[in-house]
């Protein structure tokens, strides 16, 4: 991996290290979920840096993608368990990580959530490393996490990270799977998010989708001129990472940002990310860290003190 994509990576990983940091200080029952994904956005910008994709702020038994909408009124309630997660890119070189903050600081099954997820990610990094297999990873956070008497999601892992990718292959199980005999390579950036759980242990897709990313132009063709227009606006601005309704700042209005994306998710033009709601109602805590595996060895670089 060259010095300037390493370089890259640590940035973007600072970045989210200090959004991080600042969504811990700002979340307390009432707070507006549009507020806190503003400002965590917001301090990414101000390190230096685009956004990997929108914050996604998704509380209790949603696992994760919700982001808010433009006129989003959600806020914290006293209790609950809300998985903030955050990306950066500099130069298209992606961090990604999440943290779970138990909102009413709850023992119990809030508290072991929270732990185990925090187990699974320590577990994982400890194994992860060159030639490493991802189902030896997912038998070391599931070992940590059941330790816990909760569940792992079983369909719901991390993934590589490359120039503009933010889901590469491979993906990153938290449970074993031995028919997957992909392995960690020396020279790539790597995301690795366990879930946890008390209800099912899998998650689906629910009915809200708030977070799209550009998908194709081949589907403009029956447009009218000035909508290729606004399509290749998409494009140009959010090139292929995932964005939220509220950075589209091309068209003016909720209505029309919203009939836009709406006719052109239909059309094939963008695709959405649906949040991910538990299977069984159960409520979910995730942590996570993106790392770089390089010849001397690991490095999670989504932390504040990242320096090689």
């Amino acid at each position: 991996m060259e010095d300037e994509v390493i370089k890259a990576y640590l940035k973007s990983g600072k970045a989210v290290a200090k959004a991080l940091k600042l969504a811990k200080l700002i979340v307390r029952p009432g707070t507006k979920f549009l507020d806190l994904a503003t400002l965590c956005e917001g301090e990414i910008i101000k390190q230096g840096c685009g956004l990997g994709f929108p914050a996604n702020i998704s509380l209790d038994t949603i696992a994760a993608h919700y982001s808010p909408e433009l006129e989003d009124k959600t806020i914290c309630p006293d209790h609950g368990l809300l998985k903030v997660d955050c990306g950066a890119e500099f130069n298209g070189y992606i961090a990604d990580a999440a943290i779970t903050i138990n909102i009413g600081d709850d023992k119990g099954i809030y508290e072991d959530l929270v732990k185990a997820s925090e187990d699974g990610l320590t577990a994982a990094i400890n194994t992860a490393g060159p030639g490493v297999s991802v189902s030896d990873i997912g038998q070391e956070i599931y070992k940590a996490i059941t330790k816990h008497n909760v569940k792992p999601i079983s369909n719901l892992g991390g993934h590589g990270l490359d120039s503009y990718e933010i889901h590469d292959s491979p993906f990153i199980p938290n449970v074993p799977n031995s028919r997957d005999a992909s392995q960690l390579q020396e020279g790539r950036a790597y995301a690795i998010e366990p879930f946890t759980t008390n209800g099912y242990g899998a998650i689906n897709p629910g009915k809200v989708t708030n977070i799209f990313e550009f998908h194709s132009m081949k589907k403009t063709k029956s447009l009218k001129t000035d909508e290729k227009a606004v399509a290749q606006k998409f494009r140009s601005k959010f090139k292929s990472l995932p964005f939220s309704p509220r950075a589209v700042d091309f068209l003016e209005g909720t209505d029309k940002i919203n009939t836009t994306i709406d006719k052109f998710t239909k059309k094939g033009i963008l695709r959405g990310y649906p949040i991910f709601e538990e299977i069984g109602g159960g409520l979910v805590a995730q942590t996570e860290h993106s790392i770089l595996v390089l010849k001397d060895g690991v490095h999670v670089y989504t932390v504040e003190d990242n320096d090689l």
